[in-house]
């Protein structure tokens, strides 16, 4: 007899696997697009615990069952092998590729440390540079043992430096780089000095080599002389700063040239990279393939990394705020964008502290002349000073007092804005949508202050024709200045990186107007004042010497020609909004959109409107335009299809005469000519705004085709036209911030 609190267990049942693969793909079909199905007592815990440890597919240490253990960690390649020449060139292009895989973004188990050679320099850890070999036994084969050793030590040292520059800087794991080392040293510990050595001897072998022929013998040396020159200047990449030269990247560049028609002559060697050494290594994850890229595209990553490195040169000599800012936008919005190596090292050059930028321009000073350029060009706030006043009471000794307190409470967030610009551009979007928000808490910290100082400086009010009297807020007028720069950006980028929906182009594109006119509104706010300020201070030029009254005149000049730079550029993103808002409207009335997935198929017109202003919520002012309005203003209800247009054609004008002036004034504006023209720097504005304006014709012929349909039907609809979307990176999308639509008359049916 059993008790009676005992439980009878049932025997257990055998389990017998079945292929349900069939099954599960029927019943996967009747799923309607978009719908998911979740088992609620389905854990995380469980779907880690289905994954099978002891499979191949993802346990890089399992070894099979009759698999012999040496056989499975070790390969049996002899590193000691004569090699040909021919087989030089081909290692050393491997290496190279594999190399440019990593910078790429790549982990070192995929590319790098593939390589049993690499793999034998580097594990025991070598003491000395006489270990560093491939094998305790060197090979007899000079090819081996001083060439292409010579070549992996400085190969593996170049990339020490770049780690050791990456790590310390602003980026972000496995989206920019991999830094993981895997429990190995890249020979950190042993001076440069060392390889350079070891690369001049291995040159001077193989140039005295007359049995190897001559096309090969360049070949290596070649090869062996772009290590030379890499490796030196990623070893000087900071001393930009005070050589002002970039002759080693300039020398490296030169070398490919030469290089690229030689890669035919190399042979392969693939048995001498190996999958097997992800065993050893001190990884977490599963076994990954060897990444493979061509010579060519390693190559053309080698050189815009050189070119990049070069151009740097042209932001190293500072010549005001707005150049700079604009210097560093340019260069790292290049497509494609400098890689991580580059964007770190800008970093490092421009901000060494949040306290000093390139090394020598305190960030005080910095934030002085854009504040001075934009709103003040003449004013006590920014010239009062402690050390020239030292009297508590004085006012001047006041507002030196409550400047300093402003410049180290805004001097992170300024310089902030720039390091943003140095990472990723979907991070940099990120990072403005943050930024955003800091800013608009400092703007309410800055009218603050600015309410202080109007007593301390004495500022005379602007009457209003109806007799209400306004002050400037210099410093709120600057900070807001700097949010809607932030804020249109987020927009912006938005199209570059194909955030938006194609039913979503005409509202984001009403938006972006919308902040335009913000902008563009604040500005005439801006010169009112500062017109007030310039004729003030001409009334007093006659009790002052005349090298002040010329100081002061120069000073309002600059900062009157700043505003109008911005002012045309805001014109041209405002009139180019409009004209693409008004066609995408028009297409969207006649359905003619290519939609994502149908109408309405995943979301409402309010939640998608919800999700696109949940950076802008949290922004005081601007405010964010309630859903009504939006929808109102956006698709512009009560207009005919013929008045949008028309509105849309003219606007596409405007856009156009504002890009040519834009092209006219140049990229940038000095008040006296620097060391250095930023030449190539200038050379991508511009050919950015010739995109544009390629964009703005293409636009015009799209609106042109879409009146005269409009035009010429009775109906008035558009329904024979092809409308398609361009995608990032296509030849007809012109620009990333404007996508033109591509209109086609729709083929008749067979």
């Amino acid at each position: 007899m059993l008790p009676n609190n005992h439980v009878r267990v049932p025997p257990p049942r055998a389990a017998v696997p079945r292929d349900i693969t069939a099954e599960f793909t029927q019943a996967a079909s009747q799923l309607a697009l978009g719908q998911l199905i979740k088992d609620e007592t389905f854990t995380l815990f469980d779907g880690v615990g289905a994954l099978e440890i002891m499979d191949s597919k993802m346990d890089s240490g399992y070894i099979s069952p009759g698999e012999n253990q040496v056989q499975a960690l070790e390969d049996d390649y002899d590193v000691r092998r004569e090699l040909t020449p021919e087989e030089i060139v081909g290692l050393m292009d491997q290496l190279l590729c594999h190399e440019m895989a990593w910078h790429m973004g790549h982990p070192l188990s995929q590319t790098l440390f593939t390589s049993i050679y690499i793999d034998r320099l580097l594990w025991p850890v070598p003491r000395t540079m006489e270990d560093a070999r491939f094998d305790r036994v060197p090979s007899e084969s000079p090819l081996v043992s001083l060439v292409l050793r010579s070549y992996c030590l400085a190969l593996v040292k170049a990339c020490d430096y770049v780690h050791s520059r990456v790590v310390v800087e602003f980026y972000f794991e496995e989206e920019d780089f991999v830094s993981q080392l895997y429990n190995r040293n890249l020979l950190s510990s042993f001076d440069g000095s060392h390889f350079y050595r070891l690369l001049e001897e291995a040159i001077v072998w193989v140039e005295a080599q007359h049995s190897i022929d001559k096309s090969l013998r360049d070949a290596i040396v070649c090869r062996l002389k772009l290590r030379y020159e890499f490796l030196a200047a990623l070893d000087s990449d900071l001393e930009i700063l005070e050589t002002r030269s970039v002759d080693k990247f300039v020398e490296s560049l030169a070398i490919m040239e030469s290089l690229a028609s030689s890669v035919s002559l190399g042979k392969q060697v693939p048995e001498a990279f190996s999958l097997k050494i992800q065993r050893k290594l001190a990884s977490t994850v599963p076994p990954r393939p060897i990444v493979q890229i061509s010579n060519e595209d390693a190559l053309a990553h080698l050189k815009r990394l050189c070119q990049d490195a070069i151009d740097l040169l042209e932001i190293v000599d500072y010549s005001g705020p707005g150049n700079f800012k604009m210097a560093v936008s340019t260069l790292l919005s290049r497509k494609p964008q400098p890689s991580v190596y580059i964007r770190c090292v800008l970093q490092a050059l421009i901000v060494s502290d949040m306290m000093t930028i390139m090394a020598a321009i305190p960030a005080k000073q910095l934030i002085y002349e854009d504040i001075a350029e934009l709103v003040l060009p003449s004013s006590i706030i920014l010239e009062a000073s402690k050390d020239e006043t030292e009297v508590p009471s004085d006012p001047r000794f006041q507002i030196a007092q409550l400047m300093e307190g402003f410049v180290k409470k805004f001097a992170p967030p300024f310089v902030d804005t720039i390091r943003y610009t140095c990472v990723n551009r979907c991070r940099t979007r990120r990072a403005l949508c943050h930024s955003a928000i800091d800013w608009d808490n400092l703007q309410v910290e800055a009218e603050e202050l600015d309410l202080k100082l109007q007593a301390l400086s004495r500022e005379v009010p602007l009457k209003a024709a109806d007799g209400e009297a306004s002050f400037s807020y210099p410093l709120s007028s600057w900070s807001y200045h700097q949010k809607l720069v932030q804020l249109r950006l987020i927009v912006q980028m938005g199209f570059e990186l194909s955030l938006y929906a194609p039913e979503e182009l005409a509202g984001m594109y009403w938006y972006l107007s919308h902040l335009c006119t913000t902008h563009l509104g604040h500005l005439d706010r801006i010169r009112t004042f500062m017109m007030a300020a310039s004729k003030r201070d001409l009334q007093m030029t006659g009790d002052k010497p005349t090298d002040w009254a010329t100081r002061k005149s120069a000073a309002f000049r600059k900062s009157f020609r700043h505003l109008e730079r911005l002012t045309t550029n805001l014109i041209a993103i405002d009139a180019f909004a409009i004209a693409l808002h008004g066609l995408y409207v028009v297409l969207d009335r006649h359905r003619a959109l290519p939609y994502a997935a149908g109408p309405g198929a995943y979301s409402t017109g309010k939640l998608r409107y919800d999700i696109r202003m949940k950076p802008f919520i949290p922004i005081s002012l601007p405010e964010v335009i309630p859903y009504e309005d939006f929808l109102h203003e956006s698709t512009l209800e009560g207009d005919s299809d013929i008045m949008i247009i028309e509105r849309s054609s003219k606007a596409i004008v405007e856009a156009r005469r504002a890009l040519d002036m834009m092209l006219t004034d140049g990229a940038f504006e000095y008040s006296t000519p620097p060391k250095t023209p930023a030449v190539a720097i200038g050379g991508y504005w511009k050919a950015d705004v010739k995109d544009s304006m390629r964009a703005c014709i293409g636009t015009s012929i799209a609106i042109g085709m879409v009146q005269k349909t409009l035009t010429n039907e009775s109906s008035g609809n558009v329904a024979n036209l092809q409308v398609e979307i361009p995608q990032i990176g296509s030849k007809s999308r012109w620009h990333d911030w404007w996508i033109t639509p591509q209109i086609s008359q729709k083929k008749a049916d067979s």
